[in-house]
C-alpha cells in the first residue's frame, strides 16, 4: 500500500512539474526576458514585481498617478565593477546608522527598476514610463512608451548601471511631481505601500481599493480629496513556486528585513528627498500622507522615521519632516519603533519626522500575533499596553463597524491608536491571517478619510485653486 501511495505521489509531483514548467516556459521568450536575465529578475516570482511593465494599462492606478517599482538584485548584476553604495552619513560612528548601512548592502540590494506614469481618467495620453531598466533597443515596441519623448524610445540602461540609474529615475519623478503640484489639480500626495507576499498586480489592485474607499468617504465634501497617488511596490515574496505555503512562511524573517531595506533605501529617498524637493510650490505645498499595511507599514515607518541611509552623493536628505501623516494599518513591526518608555515611565516619541501617526489594531488579526520577541503594532496586546495608561502623546480611540471613531481623531496628540476590533473583522478575499487584510472596504475608507481630515493639516474645504475633477 505504501509503495502504491509512493508511486502515486511521484506521478503527481512529476505531472505538477511538467505542468508548471509549461506555464513558465514553452520555448518562446518573453518580450523583456533578455533584460530580466541580465538584471536577475527572471524568476517565476521575481518577474511578477514588474508585471505593470508588461500590462501598463491593465495593471495601473485607476485615478492616475505613479507606480514606483523596487526590486532586488545581485550586486554583480546591477553594479559596475568596484562600484559601491554611497551613504548619507559615510563616516558615521553611530552604531545604529552603521548597522543600517550594512543591512542595505548585505547580499542582494534594492534598486528602482521602473517608474510608470498612469494617466488620469479621460486623458488623451497613454500610460508611459519615466524610467525603465527593462528597455532594450532590440525590442522594437516596448509595452510602455517613454513619457518624455513619445513616440521615441527611452535610452537603454545597461544592467550594471541599474542601481545608479535609479537616482536619475527619481530625479525625473521629482520633476514630474513638481509639474503636477504646480497645476493645482490635487489636494494631497498619497504614498501607499503594501505588505508581505503581495506581487505587483495584487498590490496595485489593493492600492486602488484603498484610494477608492477614501474617495467615496470624501464625497460629502466635493473636491476636498483629489489625491496625487504614488504606489510603491517591492519584492515581498521569495522566488519559489515549489514549497508554497511552507516556503512563504519560512520567508517571514527575510521579508521583514527586506521591508526595512525598502524603507532605508528608495522609499526613504521618495519620502525624504524626492517629494520634498518637488513639493515647494510657493502658492502652497500639498500635505503628504504615507499609508502602509503589514510589512508595508513597516517599510513606511522605517522610511519616515529613519530613511534614507543611501545617497547619490549630492548631500543629505532635503527634509527633516518626511510626512504630515503616517497611517499604519495592522503594522507588522514592534511598536517600540515609534514609542519608548523613559526612566520615569512616560512615553517618548521616537519618530519626530512624521508630524502625525495613526495605528490600527484588531483582535481578529492572527497574522500579527506571530512575533516571537515582542508585540506588533497591529495586535490587540499592543493597543492594550500603550492605551492602558493615559498619555499626553497618544490619543486612544475605538472604531465602529462603519469606520467612525469614538472619540473623533484630533491633532492634539502625535499618535492616534485605533482599536479596530469592530471594523477589521472579516477575512479578506484569498488572504490569510484572519482579518489581517480587511482594510479594503469602504468602511475602512471612512476611517482613513477621518484621519486625513483631522491629522494631515489639510482643511476639508476645497481650496480655490484646486481644479474640480
Amino acid at each position: 500500500m505504501a509503495m502504491i501511495m509512493s508511486k502515486a505521489i511521484r506521478r503527481l509531483l512529476t505531472a505538477n512539474t511538467i505542468l508548471l514548467s509549461g506555464c513558465f516556459s514553452d520555448g518562446a521568450p518573453r518580450l523583456l526576458e533578455s533584460a530580466e536575465k541580465e538584471l536577475g529578475t527572471d524568476g517565476p516570482i521575481t518577474m511578477h514585481y514588474h508585471s505593470a511593465v508588461y500590462y501598463p494599462d491593465e495593471i495601473a492606478l485607476q485615478g492616475g498617478g505613479y507606480i514606483v517599482g523596487i526590486e532586488k538584485g545581485d550586486p554583480d548584476n546591477i553594479l559596475q565593477p568596484d562600484e559601491n553604495l554611497t551613504f548619507e552619513q559615510p563616516n558615521s560612528t553611530d552604531k545604529t546608522v552603521r548597522d543600517q548601512q550594512a543591512a542595505v548592502h548585505e547580499g542582494k540590494i534594492m534598486f528602482v527598476s521602473h517608474i510608470i506614469r498612469n494617466q488620469p481618467p479621460g486623458s488623451p495620453e497613454r500610460n508611459c514610463t519615466l524610467f525603465d531598466a527593462y528597455y532594450r533597443p532590440a525590442v522594437t515596441a516596448p509595452p510602455v512608451r517613454d513619457c518624455t519623448a513619445f513616440p521615441k524610445h527611452p535610452p537603454k540602461i545597461a544592467s550594471k548601471d541599474a542601481y545608479s540609474s535609479g537616482w536619475k529615475g527619481m530625479a525625473l519623478l521629482q520633476q514630474a511631481l513638481s509639474v503636477d503640484i504646480k497645476s493645482h489639480s490635487y489636494t494631497h500626495i498619497i504614498v501607499v505601500v503594501m505588505g508581505w507576499n503581495t506581487v505587483q498586480e495584487e498590490a496595485i489592485r489593493n492600492i486602488n481599493s484603498i484610494i477608492r474607499g477614501i474617495k467615496h468617504a470624501s464625497e460629502g465634501t466635493p473636491g476636498a480629496f483629489k489625491p496625487l497617488v504614488i504606489g510603491v511596490t517591492w519584492p515581498s515574496q521569495w522566488n519559489s513556486p515549489w514549497l508554497d505555503p511552507i516556503y512563504k512562511l519560512t520567508s517571514f524573517g527575510t521579508k521583514a528585513k527586506d521591508a526595512d531595506e525598502v524603507g532605508l533605501t528608495w522609499l526613504g529617498v521618495l519620502l525624504g528627498n524626492t517629494i520634498p524637493q518637488a513639493n515647494t510650490d510657493p502658492k502652497g505645498s500639498l500635505p503628504v500622507i504615507a499609508i502602509g499595511h503589514s510589512f508595508g507599514a513597516r517599510a513606511a515607518t522605517t522610511a519616515a522615521c529613519d530613511g534614507p541611509v543611501i545617497s547619490d552623493g549630492s548631500g543629505s536628505r532635503s527634509s527633516k519632516q518626511t510626512v504630515d501623516l503616517l497611517i499604519n494599518y495592522q503594522g507588522a513591526f514592534l511598536t517600540d519603533r515609534l514609542l519608548d518608555k523613559g526612566p520615569d515611565g512616560a512615553l517618548r516619541d521616537k519618530c519626530p519626522r512624521a508630524r502625525s501617526i495613526a495605528l490600527t489594531s484588531s483582535k481578529n488579526d492572527t497574522a500579527v500575533k506571530r512575533a516571537l520577541w515582542g508585540i506588533y503594532a497591529g495586535s490587540e496586546e499592543s493597543f492594550l499596553e500603550y492605551c492602558s495608561v493615559p498619555s499626553t502623546l497618544i490619543n486612544c480611540v475605538k472604531a465602529s463597524a462603519t469606520g467612525q471613531t469614538t472619540p473623533p481623531p484630533t491633532s492634539g496628540r502625535r499618535v492616534t491608536y485605533i482599536n479596530s476590533d469592530a471594523l477589521i473583522t472579516y477575512n479578506a478575499f484569498y488572504t490569510g491571517g484572519g482579518a489581517h487584510s480587511d482594510i479594503y472596504r469602504d468602511e475602512q475608507g471612512v476611517l482613513s478619510w477621518s484621519l486625513i481630515k483631522a491629522l494631515s493639516g489639510k482643511s476639508s474645504s476645497l481650496p480655490a485653486a484646486v481644479v474640480q475633477p
